[in-house]
C-alpha cells in the first residue's frame, strides 16, 4: 500500500510537471542547450528511479541528478543509469546523445569534472548551488511579484532549486516553506502549478515534506 502511494505521488507530480517544462532552458545553471521538448516519463532502477529525464528540441536527451555529497564511488552510479536510459530510448541509428547535468546542493563546494575509472572515463556537466546567492535570488523574485511583473522561464527554473543553494536540512527547510508560500501568491496558475510541484520533486530527498 505505502509503494503504491509513492507511486501516485510521483505520477501526480509528473503529471502537474509535463506540460509545464516544455519550452523552458537549462541556461539558469550555466549550460546553453535547446528548450526542453518534453519530461520523460521515470525509469524503474533496483534503488529507485531515474527521474528528470527530457527530450530536447533538437532530439537530444538530458539526465538531471540533484546530489547533496560527492563521493567517487557514487559516481559508478551513472554508467548503469545511462545504460537503462539507452536500453529504452537508442534507436540504435548513431544518433543518440545523452547529456548528464549533476546539481549538487550548497552542501558540496567542489568535485572532480572528469571520473576516470580506466574502462570508461565521465565527464559530466556539473552545477555547484553552492556559489549561488539564494537569499539575493529570492529577494529578486519576490519583489518581481509584488510589483505584479511577469516572471520569466529562468526565474521559474531558479524558484525550483532555491532551497537546494542551501547547505544542511534546516536551511533548505526553511527556503522550501518560503518559497511554497511565495508560490501562491502568484496569480499565474501554470506557473504556480509549476513552481509547486517543481520545487517539490526538485527538493524531495533532502528535507522533510510538511
Amino acid at each position: 500500500m505505502q509503494k503504491e502511494k509513492v507511486y501516485q505521488s510521483r505520477d501526480a507530480l509528473h503529471n502537474a510537471l509535463a506540460q509545464t517544462y516544455i519550452g523552458k532552458r537549462f541556461s539558469v545553471y550555466g549550460y546553453y542547450l535547446p528548450p526542453i521538448q518534453e519530461l520523460l516519463p521515470a525509469i524503474p532502477v533496483n534503488d529507485g528511479f531515474i527521474d528528470n529525464l527530457f527530450l530536447l528540441t533538437d532530439g537530444t536527451y538530458v539526465f538531471v541528478d540533484y546530489t547533496s555529497e560527492y563521493h567517487k564511488t557514487a559516481m559508478a552510479q551513472y554508467p548503469k543509469y545511462i545504460a537503462k536510459i539507452m536500453e529504452k530510448y537508442d534507436k540504435e541509428d548513431g544518433n543518440f546523445d545523452l547529456h548528464l547535468i549533476i546539481i549538487y546542493t550548497g552542501d558540496v563546494e567542489k568535485a572532480d569534472s572528469v571520473f576516470d575509472c580506466g574502462c570508461f572515463i565521465l565527464r559530466p556537466k556539473q552545477v555547484f548551488l553552492s556559489r549561488m546567492d539564494g537569499r539575493a535570488m529570492f529577494d529578486a523574485i519576490q519583489q518581481k511579484i509584488h510589483s505584479g511583473a511577469v516572471l520569466t522561464n529562468d526565474d521559474l527554473m531558479e524558484l525550483v532549486i532555491l532551497p537546494l543553494t542551501f547547505p544542511g536540512s534546516e536551511g533548505k527547510q526553511a527556503m522550501f516553506d518560503k518559497v511554497m508560500k511565495l508560490a501562491e501568491q502568484i496569480s499565474d496558475e501554470e506557473q504556480r502549478t509549476f513552481i509547486l510541484s517543481g520545487v517539490t520533486a526538485a527538493s524531495s530527498k533532502f528535507i522533510n515534506r510538511k
